[in-house]
């Protein structure tokens, strides 16, 4: 890997962790107007997820510290812990600390006790999730701001308010992504007839009236 871009994935880690790894689209991703237009969670819904992110997170940073690799994810106030923590009792207790949370519905914790994974790991898992992503719309013809795509150590953990034949869909997109060793869905299943009607694309060729 060259030296320029292993600065531009570090620029992303970093760019990541502001954005509270990943939310709502996961790590490497950008939160834009349109994503937010397009997520199907009430806006006192997504208020609530980051929230629930930043308390969750700073609970365990402040008890754990070093014994714990944390990432912390919500959508729908259902939270999903991945990362690394030293020994079975420190991930029972993140887990204790997520379930404590305020506005919390439930805790899905994929926390593993390995070692914590390097920079150049994270890396891989930010580059698997922004493959996975793009061919969401390629491949798939998929809204990407409605599913939530987590990667942690080549795994992929989806998330999100979606119809049957989209979770199915989404999962098959990104078990066939080059990386991925494991995808395990997440979603929550809507009615696709409650479903409001996809936001406009507006044309960028068409006159400007």
């Amino acid at each position: 890997m060259n030296v320029r871009l292993l600065m531009a994935i570090a620029t992303s880690l970093l760019a990541c962790s502001l954005l509270n790894a990943c939310f709502p689209l996961a790590a490497g991703g950008m939160l834009t107007g349109a994503f937010v237009a397009a997520d199907r969670r009430s806006s006192g819904t997504l208020l609530e997820d980051k929230e629930i992110i930043l308390r969750i997170e700073n609970r365990i940073s402040s008890k754990f510290k070093d014994d714990a690799h944390v990432n912390v994810n919500s959508f729908n106030r259902i939270v999903l812990l991945t990362g690394e923590v030293r020994n079975e009792e420190v991930r029972k207790g993140v887990e204790q600390i997520a379930k404590d949370a305020e506005n919390v519905r439930s805790v899905i914790n994929e926390t593993a006790m390995v070692i914590t994974s390097s920079l150049s790991d994270r890396a891989r898992d930010i580059y698997i999730a922004d493959k996975i992503r793009a061919r969401y719309v390629t491949d798939g013809h998929l809204q990407a701001s409605v599913i939530s795509t987590i990667v942690e150590r080549q795994e992929v953990f989806l998330m999100g308010l979606v119809t049957p034949n989209e979770g199915e869909e989404a999962a098959r997109v990104a078990s066939n992504t080059s990386g991925v060793l494991k995808v395990v869905k997440l979603f929550e299943y809507v009615d696709p007839a409650k479903l409001p009607p996809p936001p406009a694309i507006q044309d960028s060729a068409a006159p400007a009236k």
